[in-house]
C-alpha cells in the first residue's frame, strides 16, 4: 500500500477501516478534503455509502 495519505491532516470525528482508499491514513483517519455519504434514501447504515472513496493502487 502506498503511504500518500499517512501525512494529511485528518478530519476531526471521522473513522475510516477502509484500507484500500487513498484517503485513508492507515490509522483509521480520512484525510480527504470534505466526504460525502449518500445515498439520500438511505434508512439504515447498511444504506449509506462513503462517495469520496478512491481506490488506492498497491504498489510492490
Amino acid at each position: 500500500m502506498s503511504d500518500k495519505g499517512c501525512n494529511k491532516e485528518c478530519i476531526h470525528g471521522i473513522a475510516c477501516n477502509v484500507e484500500n482508499c487513498i484517503h485513508n491514513n492507515h490509522h483509521c483517519g480520512c484525510t480527504a478534503n470534505q466526504i460525502e455519504v449518500g445515498p439520500s434514501f438511505a434508512t439504515t447504515v447498511s444504506d449509506t455509502i462513503c462517495r469520496s472513496f478512491k481506490e488506492q493502487k498497491k504498489t510492490y
